[in-house]
């Protein structure tokens, strides 16, 4: 007997880089691309807690700067050149640490920069990713840098890969389009993930990277290779279950750029899969 639960999965999803420029500049409005239908009530709100502040970031020889001006606006530096005017999202679950999300304009295949700055230790991480790779077009491509924020801080850890997530498994609930879905840190270098959907039962696995932020706070991020080449970032609090992140690259079927923030609980779960 054959079991009908199963989704046929069938991985050519791809796309040229003229293509994916087309598209790119087709849908770079921030009311376009910073908006999705998986965000839901658990999604904190943006934050203004660095308003008015400029954040100087230094690490593995990259120097970035952050002047925040208003709610959803940073203006953006890099080794000391022009300013460059963007529009940004800036979430934090407790006021401490920082996750600030914005598109860099000026890149035909676009660029994100996503910062996660913790304002009590003055160490940072940032995520440097655009869309395409050496193997594809669609597939988003990206750099971690570790560093730290110019000024006094209380001190602390530096920022770095880790291990400490692998064998654990949580599944996240969002409450929007996508009601909860699985994700198995099995791997410090993939992950995979379990979903039920409509079309029937779905299990895949990613490239992936886990970076330690404090005890118990970290970053996790993958890429949806061979998908629709997407990549999600989370900054996952375990103590609270609940993380803040952000889905970047061309969504549906390629259609659209997105660049949009999101939240969701969590609650611990077996690291099996059964459908």
């Amino acid at each position: 007997m054959k079991n009908a639960n199963r989704w046929y999965r069938k991985f050519t999803v791809d796309m040229s880089r003229e293509e994916v420029e087309r598209v790119v500049s087709g849908t770079a409005d921030p009311k376009v691309y910073s908006h999705t239908p998986i965000a839901g009530p658990y999604s904190p709100p943006d934050s203004d807690g660095l308003v008015g502040k400029t954040l100087s970031f230094r690490g593995e020889e990259r120097d970035f700067g952050f002047r925040f001006t208003g709610l959803n606006e940073v203006l953006f530096t890099e080794k000391e050149t022009e300013e460059k005017s963007c529009f940004c999202n800036v979430k934090t679950l407790d006021n401490e640490i920082y996750f600030v999300n914005f598109l860099v304009p000026g890149f035909a295949s676009s660029r994100q920069i996503t910062l996660i700055a913790d304002m009590l230790t003055g160490y940072a991480t940032v995520c440097d990713a655009h869309i395409g790779t050496e193997y594809s077009g669609i597939d988003v491509d990206r750099e971690f840098f570790f560093g730290r924020l110019k000024g006094e801080y209380a001190g602390g850890e530096p920022h770095s890969f880790t291990e400490e997530l692998v064998g654990k498994a949580i599944t996240w609930s969002y409450g929007g389009k996508i009601d909860s879905i699985k994700h198995i840190y099995n791997s410090n270098i993939f992950y995979t993930y379990e979903y039920h959907t409509p079309n029937g039962a779905w299990m895949a696995a990613n490239p992936a990277d886990y970076v330690k932020i404090r005890d118990g706070v970290y970053l996790f991020s993958f890429v949806e290779e061979r998908q629709g080449g997407v990549q999600a970032i989370f900054l996952i609090y375990l103590d609270r279950m609940h993380d803040v992140g952000c889905f970047y690259g061309l969504s549906g079927g390629g259609d659209h750029l997105v660049s949009a923030c999101l939240g969701a609980k969590g609650e611990m779960a077996p690291s099996i899969a059964i459908f």
